[in-house]
């Protein structure tokens, strides 16, 4: 696989190291979750618990560039939300933020919106984190949604939120990490997201949609116990389940728009094994 795309979320209530899912070969770690609290950035509940003092994360995040690892993002937002910018000013923000992401060796910023919010504000602090770091990747992690099944795809943060319309025209995200997980509704080209085939007609209907400049990520859960509805509760759920996975990438990797595989956890995978990774690690 090429550098940077294999994709995974480590959580920060968990037991995974950075370093450790760099030697695993996740070259794009996000820690979820960090924290935006007005100008007050930090980590959700406070701690990373793998590496849970400043100075451990520091080396953590450090080994693991040094094992691999080309991408570690910083995700806001999430099911207990951690992202309440409230009436701050964007560019205070910016500033907080990327001070933090320095301090502590993150590349990046992954907003992984779940709940409605300001579609212009979140487009504005795109463009200020960018102001003032232009070196830092930018990933949003939307959710799939459709005015009417067969129908184009579009992106909210849950439900019919449209927040990231606005800064996916602009350009700002350098990546899309889509979650085409968790919502048994859309339908693209007669399959559903409990189906293999969702894997490629997701993508490939997405294409028409987003500029050809953002990459996109198509994620699904590491096992059936990452999300509720997936293709792990679907009709191919099975002993082949993985092989087929890796195939639904294969048959995507090679498009210049390919912005790698996404997954929900890392911790998931270690937790079953490592089968994900194992399946897909080898795509090129």
């Amino acid at each position: 696989m090429k550098p940077g795309f294999m994709i995974g979320y480590l959580e920060s209530w968990g037991n995974i190291t950075f370093t450790e899912a760099a030697a695993q070969g996740y070259d794009t770690l996000i820690m979820a979750f960090g924290s935006i609290d007005g100008a007050n950035i930090g980590i959700y509940n406070g701690v990373f618990n793998p590496s849970p003092t400043p100075a451990e994360l520091i080396t953590d995040i450090k080994n693991a560039k040094a094992c691999g690892a080309k991408n570690l993002l910083f995700s806001v937002g999430g099911k207990n939300n951690s992202y309440t910018p409230g009436n701050t000013p964007a560019g205070d923000i910016a500033r907080s933020l990327v001070n933090f992401l320095r301090r502590y060796g993150f590349t990046g910023v992954d907003f992984d919106l779940e709940v409605n919010c300001d579609p212009n504000y979140l487009c504005l602090l795109c463009r200020e984190i960018k102001k003032r770091d232009s070196s830092l990747m930018l990933t949003a992690a939307p959710q799939i949604n459709q005015t009417e099944q067969g129908g184009d795809l579009f992106l909210v943060a849950g439900g019919n939120h449209r927040v990231y319309d606005l800064a996916i025209k602009s350009r700002l995200f350098d990546r899309l990490l889509i979650q085409a997980y968790n919502n048994p509704w859309p339908e693209i080209s007669g399959y559903n997201e409990t189906e293999l085939g969702f894997i490629q007609a997701a993508f490939k209907n997405l294409k028409r949609t987003i500029p050809k400049e953002t990459l996109i990520a198509i994620g699904q859960p590491a096992c059936i116990k990452g999300a509720g509805t997936s293709i792990f509760n679907g009709p191919n759920a099975g002993d082949n389940i993985y092989q087929g996975i890796s195939k639904q990438y294969q048959m995507i990797c090679d498009d210049p728009q390919f912005g790698g595989i996404m997954e929900w956890s890392i911790n998931w995978d270690k937790a079953a094994g490592y089968p994900f990774i194992d399946a897909v690690r080898n795509i090129n």
